[in-house]
Parts: C-alpha cells; structure tokens; sequence
C-alpha cells in the first residue's frame, strides 16, 4: 500500500512539473507575440518596418561587379527620372516573386523609373544563380559594400530614389502590386511641400507659380500688394 502511494506521489509531482513546463511555455509565446503587436485574440497587427532613414541615397554611383566578374557602375544622379533599387537574394523566398517579376513585362511607379538589382557581392551569392536569376535588360550590381552603405534591413527591399539621388520611398512588400502601391503613396507624400527640404519646397513653389503664368523671379512676386 505504501509502495502505491509513493507511486502515486511521483506521478503527482511529474504531472505538476509537466503542467509548470506548459504553462511557462504559453506564457513565453505570449510575450513573444505581444512583441510582434498581437492582441489578446492572437491577430498580430502591423507594426512600422524597419526602414534605412535616408532622406538622400549615401552615395550617387552604386559600385560593383556583374556576376561575370566584370566591374559594375550605376549613378544615381542623373536628372529627372528616379531609380527603383531592388536589393535581392538568391536565398530568400519572397525574393523569387520579384525575380520573376522583373524577368516579365512588369510596371513601374512611372514611365521614366529604371530599375536597378542590387545583390550581396561574390563572396556571399552564387554569381552562377545570381546569372541564372538576372533579367536581361536590367542593370544589376553584386557588392556587399552597398548593402551595408544603405544599411538594408531586410531581403526584398526596394527603395525609389529621385534623380537628384533623394530618397522618394523604401520599404518591403510580398507584391509587386503592394509595392507599386507603396511606392506610388511614398512619391505622392514625398511631393507635398510639408515633405520636402528648402530646394525642394522651392522646386515645388516655383512649379505653382509657372502653372498658373507667373515664371520664377517675376518683378510681381515682389511688388507690394498695398503699392497697387
């Protein structure tokens, strides 16, 4: 009789390690979750991406090689139209969606907008996948010097760059139409003067002033309105 209430004791204490292992497990994913912005129904809600912080692209020319080996340059100030920056990986999943996509007839933010890959440099990527992988007709750069020069914080990333090498809108999507929508919202806001340095607000005040027939240093921009 003794025996089988030790017996029993041992399975009780096992039972209530067992339970205490579980319950601090739980409590573990909680927290967890609660730091990805979850709610109390388990629904995670989104959280601001880490994003690179640039206002202007810490460099005009991005500098490289093409997966032959050969040396690679692209400036990023080059006039009027912008430059869409696809940092990829070979590795990554979602990457594949816009390797894909950039080897089809895809769209861009605008017209004008070239796109550029940006890859790790050879000694952290398959030149031969990075090749199998390139769309033609798009410039593409392997350096690991640039991904650390922009600081990206996540594979795919994307950031839209204005020629005059202002950064206009970043960020990652799984889509290429998410990212079109991103982009698209980044350049409208980058547009508003609130958003825009000294050279841009008169960039922006001096094209007002022509759409309504007054061209930049008209005498009647400073005339005294109680003079008349």
């Amino acid at each position: 009789m003794g025996a089988v209430v030790a017996i029993e004791g041992v399975v009780i204490l096992l039972l209530a390690i067992l339970v205490a292992g579980l319950l601090k497990s739980h409590a573990e994913i909680l927290r967890q979750l609660h730091s990805l912005g979850a709610s109390e129904d388990g629904s995670v809600a989104g959280r601001a991406p880490r994003t690179t912080g640039f206002e202007k692209a810490p460099t005009s020319v991005l500098t490289g090689v093409e997966p032959s080996g050969t040396a690679r340059t692209v400036s990023l100030e080059h006039g009027a139209s912008s430059t869409l920056l696809a940092f990829l990986s070979t590795g990554c999943a979602s990457c594949h969606v816009f390797w894909n996509e950039l080897s089809g007839d895809f769209e861009l933010p605008s017209p004008d907008t070239r796109t550029v890959i940006v890859t790790k440099g050879p000694e952290s990527e398959s030149p031969a996948r990075v090749s199998e992988l390139a769309p033609a007709g798009v410039p593409l750069v392997m350096s690991n010097e640039m991904w650390d020069t922009f600081q990206v914080p996540l594979t795919p990333y994307f950031l839209l760059i204005d020629g005059q090498g202002r950064v206009v809108g970043e960020g990652s999507a799984t889509s290429w139409r998410r990212l079109l929508a991103l982009l698209r919202q980044s350049a409208d806001d980058a547009k508003r003067p609130t958003h825009l340095d000294t050279e841009g607000r008169t960039h922006f005040t001096d094209e007002q002033l022509s759409g309504s027939g007054i061209e930049p240093g008209d005498a009647s921009l400073y005339e005294n309105p109680l003079d008349q």
